[in-house]
């Protein structure tokens, strides 16, 4: 592209320097058996879940949660739930910088690593972080790439699960 046809960047220096800046973070209620058990019952309905999810639990035998489970969905130490930002500017308003002039929002998906298994017990603290901002060409002009990075660690500081979640703007 030359000088006069080459894109605008909707990337300020302010967004830039944003990357790497905490989003959000939380801790979960030490995770039960019932919470596992009931959870494992709703995943693998209408089959019976593996004896792992539904043994009798406790300091000797704590149960595995399956890898999908999420310790945060029933609710959380000291947090109130709050109506969701599903608008075009959620990320910097979180960051409290100025947003890019942006108005529609895709999901542009999800990839998840998975560590050590969450056990009967643990207590999960995540940390979602702003990872990365990156453009690309598309047939409507400029697309801004929003990638968010979640990880979540028990209390022995070993990483139970990555996501990393992207979001397009145009």
């Amino acid at each position: 592209m030359s000088d006069a046809t080459e894109a605008k960047s909707y990337i300020s220096d302010e967004m830039r320097n944003a990357i790497g800046r905490e989003l959000s973070s939380g801790s979960s209620y030490p995770i039960s058996a019932s919470d596992i058990r009931k959870w494992a019952i709703a995943v693998y309905f209408p089959e019976t879940p593996p004896e792992k999810y539904m043994g009798a639990g406790g300091p000797d035998a704590p149960l595995t949660a399956p890898e999908e489970f999420n310790p945060f969905a029933f609710a959380t130490p000291g947090k109130k739930a709050k109506k969701s930002d599903v608008s075009a500017s959620f990320l910097e308003m979180q960051l409290g910088i100025t947003p890019p002039p942006l108005e529609t929002i895709l999901n542009g998906g999800t990839v998840v690593e998975y560590g050590v298994p969450m056990m009967e017990g643990d207590v999960i603290t995540s940390i979602n972080r702003l990872d990365n901002y990156f453009e690309k060409q598309g047939k409507r002009g400029t697309m801004l790439f929003s990638a968010m990075k979640n990880e979540w660690v028990n209390q022995r500081g070993e990483m139970v699960k990555r996501t990393t979640s992207t979001v397009i703007r145009l």
